[in-house]
């Protein structure tokens, strides 16, 4: 009998693609072309039983910000619908689920701290709407899923057209001459995925569940990580600060996020977002 697999939903995208590098042979992809959420139950069990997941990453989503304002019925059944009937039949077939949330569940309610997992959620926009109500659904049907909330997400690879990670992208406009647009005062939390996936693995590995915040640790504005890579690259542009209304989607201007179920159980921190990307930038591509 061949032996259990991990199964990564959204295997092309940076996040799919680290689970990926780190399990090797121990994991199997399926990217969209192979299964879309938000198809119901049955439509997943087709394509997952014969698959004997050992564990389900869902690793997909439908993360264009400004695009879910105008594709709201698509971004609820990827973010929304989609997970939720995925836990269902996890739940049904006591399959391990791993669902990916993010800070966007945040900003609404003006504060300016890092946010913890009980903290009440205050979305501004409806991706960030969209992803609250998909972990819900998680976390609602399968009492033994995990929920990790990311943020800003760097250090990976995607096979995804046009989907270069952030980090990725202002290296290339800089190398062009080109500026680099920012949020004006937007207080974020750069995450690597090389230091998130491992701790993803760990929490599944000692059978953690329910709502955890994995992101780098400290905090910047979006103009100081844009200024942190720019010097890490030697390289010089504009940095264009943007008012968080210049674009569809209104912007909070502070969603970082504390890990503290993660620190206060005792496990090894994330690296300051400076150590991440310092290290992610030494890489022969950059230099």
């Amino acid at each position: 009998m061949p032996e259990r697999r991990f199964v990564v939903i959204g295997a092309r995208g940076q996040l799919g693609q680290e689970f990926l590098r780190v399990l090797g042979e121990r994991a199997v992809g399926l990217d969209r072309s192979e299964l879309e959420l938000g198809h119901g139950v049955e439509a997943l069990a087709r394509v997952l039983a014969p698959l004997r997941p050992a564990a389900i990453i869902n690793a997909s989503a439908f993360n264009q910000v400004d695009a879910a304002e105008s594709q709201r019925r698509a971004a609820l059944a990827a973010n929304a619908v989609g997970p939720g009937e995925l836990a269902q039949l996890c739940a049904q077939r006591d399959w391990p689920l791993l669902h990916f949330g993010t800070d966007y569940v945040f900003g609404a309610d003006g504060l300016t701290r890092p946010r913890t997992e009980a903290d009440p959620p205050a979305p501004v926009n409806f991706y960030g709407y969209s992803k609250l109500v998909g972990e819900t659904a998680v976390l609602r049907a399968h009492p033994r899923a995990l929920a990790v909330r990311v943020a800003h997400l760097f250090g990976g690879h995607s096979l995804a057209a046009g989907r270069a990670n952030l980090v990725e992208r202002f290296v290339e406009l800089a190398r062009q001459g080109k500026p680099i647009y920012a949020t004006r005062g937007q207080v974020l939390n750069p995450t690597s995925v090389i230091d998130l996936v491992p701790r993803c693995l760990e929490l599944l590995d000692r059978q953690g569940y329910g709502l955890f915040h994995l992101t780098g640790e400290g905090t910047c504005t979006a103009t100081e990580f844009a200024a942190e890579i720019l010097r890490l690259v030697r390289l010089n542009t504009a940095i264009v600060e943007v008012d968080q209304d210049a674009r569809p989607a209104r912007r909070s201007h502070y969603t970082a996020l504390e890990n503290r179920r993660w620190n206060d159980s005792g496990a090894v921190p994330m690296p300051h977002w400076r150590e991440s990307l310092a290290r992610y930038l030494s890489q022969p591509q950059f230099t």
